[in-house]
């Protein structure tokens, strides 16, 4: 008789969906919230968590993203796009969908950046938000603070040199052996000379940073330069295309073939160069 009983009762729970609990008015669904808080003898295993936290990039790994190679990385295409004039007039010279990309690849950076990085790439993103709202409201105006740009800039030129591609040579205290280059100079009457990174343009100033033996630099042909080291007084020794930052014009004249890394445009000589 318990086979011809228990048929019934599984045809019963497969037709209705109720289980036997669930026909016990007096007994709790496992479920149930209020079981489940009361029962302390089987403790309910905590579910994984469906999203898991972004991991966040090192501030080397977010440098390498900014620079990519040869100069090609968004902060320099920021630095290149956006100018300020020693008027203080701004230009932009990119269109606004030049500036949405730029944008869009800053904002994919900033999202992966350490937290105290953040507020630099907001600023450094800024002009080509405002190109972009120009562009859709024409009338509008253009409004972007110059100087909290150039901070931003400065900043993060001096957290991301020491990551660019050749920037150990650049800043190492000892000058390579000359190149072929070195008769350049003979090309710029005055130079090389040693100036004070400090009357620099705040770019390239920002790139050697703190990295300088003296704080002093070679300028080894208008607005183009290389690092300092007063044990090594040659001047002409230090014409080496790895260790020149500065004007990107500048430099493939002088250095041919040498590409753009560590290279801006706009740059205007110091005031302790050959006027």
């Amino acid at each position: 008789m318990r086979k011809a009983v228990a048929v019934p009762a599984i045809a019963l729970l497969f037709i209705t969906g109720c289980s036997a609990a669930t026909a016990d008015p007096g007994a709790q669904h496992p479920s149930d919230p209020v079981a489940s808080a009361s029962d302390n003898s089987a403790p309910a295993a905590a579910a994984p968590p469906s999203i898991q936290a972004s991991v966040e990039d090192s501030e080397e790994q977010t440098c390498s993203k900014l620079l990519k190679t040869n100069g090609a990385g968004p902060l320099y295409q920021a630095m290149y796009i956006y100018r300020v004039d020693d008027f203080g007039t701004s230009t932009f010279l990119g269109s606004a969908e030049s500036a949405r990309t730029l944008n869009d690849a800053l904002d994919g950076i900033a999202q992966d950046a350490p937290q105290d990085m953040g507020a630099a790439l907001a600023a450094l993103a800024s002009p080509m938000e405002g190109a972009m709202q120009t562009a859709e409201n024409p009338g509008s105006p253009w409004v972007a603070d110059f100087e909290t740009w150039q901070d931003a800039v400065a900043e993060l030129l001096t957290r991301c040199a020491p990551y660019e591609d050749g920037a150990g040579d650049a800043a190492a205290a000892s000058p390579a052996a000359p190149e072929p280059a070195a008769q350049a100079g003979a090309a710029f009457p005055g130079y090389p000379l040693v100036v004070d990174a400090a009357s620099l343009d705040y770019r390239v100033g920002a790139w050697f940073g703190d990295r300088l033996a003296a704080g002093q630099v070679v300028a080894l042909a208008p607005r183009l330069y290389a690092p300092y080291d007063p044990a090594v007084p040659d001047l002409m020794s230090y014409y080496a295309a790895d260790r020149a930052v500065g004007d990107g014009v500048v430099k493939h004249i002088v250095f041919p073939g040498s590409g753009n890394t560590a290279t801006f445009s706009g740059l205007q000589s110091g005031s302790q160069e050959p006027q």
